[in-house]
């Protein structure tokens, strides 16, 4: 069992950058030295499950980490390959618990399936300054991912929305956007010289530390520049400000339009038996 912390020492823990205990391990905050394995993890742990129901709908109802391995399994039965979702996954727990690169190889054969079933994932081998633990899937849905991603600044996506809407809408945004050439040298170049620091400085930041850095430094760009514009009249937003303040971010959320999926079952209830009123219809008509 981890350490029991109240939600006030988590979160300062958190912010301070130090470990914290699960399932008898130490999980750290991943740093920047690590910055573009971790973007190439991230994406895995913060996956929004009911978009895996295109594939099948059997996913869904799997633990986070087996429907991983099970998605894997799946592909690479079927064209070969692997997707590489549970390896990305493997990566980001060898980062979250400073094992080492090297440490990834060795920690994919500890991966255990059912000898009946190898489509079933059973747990995951960790070993830790010698300690041997066992991480399962249940563990990690309930355990692991969710740390991890508050560690590290990863937002756990509310699996209620609906994934078809949520995807147009973010399809809709990404259309908007300008394309930018992302480049992480760059990225960190830029931070560095907004915070009056050398690139090597931030090596040894957290990633929460520089996204929040980052986002700090957009902020009160942004909130300049629009605040300037609009006092001096060269615009008028509609709606106000969208920077209202160099140090908060506004409320954001998805579209009014977007409904939840019970919110959307509570509307068709209230409609009746849409099946049996077609069928009274339909035989009012043929009396008639």
């Amino acid at each position: 069992m981890g350490e029991k912390l109240t939600k006030r020492e988590r979160k300062a823990r958190i912010r301070r950058g130090q470990p914290i205990e699960a399932l008898g391990l130490q999980f750290y905050p991943i740093t920047m030295t690590d910055y573009e394995e971790f973007l190439e993890c991230k994406g895995v742990l913060a996956l929004r499950m009911t978009s895996l129901a295109k594939q099948s709908f059997e996913y869904i109802t799997m633990p986070f980490l087996a429907a991983l391995w099970a998605v894997d399994y799946d592909t690479a039965r079927a064209t070969g390959k692997p997707v590489g979702m549970l390896q990305r996954i493997v990566l980001l727990l060898c980062l979250s618990l400073r094992l080492g690169h090297d440490e990834q190889d060795k920690l994919l054969h500890g991966v255990y399936c059912d000898r009946s079933n190898p489509r079933n994932l059973h747990h995951i081998e960790v070993t830790q300054d010698g300690k041997t633990v066992q991480i399962n899937p249940v563990d990690f849905t309930t355990t692991v991912r969710p740390l991890i991603a508050e560690q590290n600044g990863i937002e756990l996506p509310d699996e209620s929305f609906n994934p078809e809407l949520v995807e147009e809408e973010q399809n809709i945004a990404q259309e908007k956007a300008a394309k930018l050439h992302f480049d992480i040298d760059t990225l960190i170049a830029s931070v560095a010289n907004a915070s009056g620091l050398r690139e090597q400085d931030i090596d040894e930041w957290t990633v929460t530390e520089f996204e929040r850095r980052r986002q700090a430094i957009d902020r009160a760009l942004h909130y300049k520049i629009y605040t300037q514009a609009e006092m001096g009249g060269m615009v008028k937003f509609p709606k106000g400000n969208p920077y209202q303040s160099w140090c908060f971010d506004s409320e954001k959320g998805l579209s009014p339009a977007l409904k939840t999926t019970g919110e959307l079952k509570s509307k068709l209830a209230a409609l009746g038996d849409i099946e049996q009123a077609l069928a009274q219809g339909t035989t009012q008509n043929t009396d008639q």
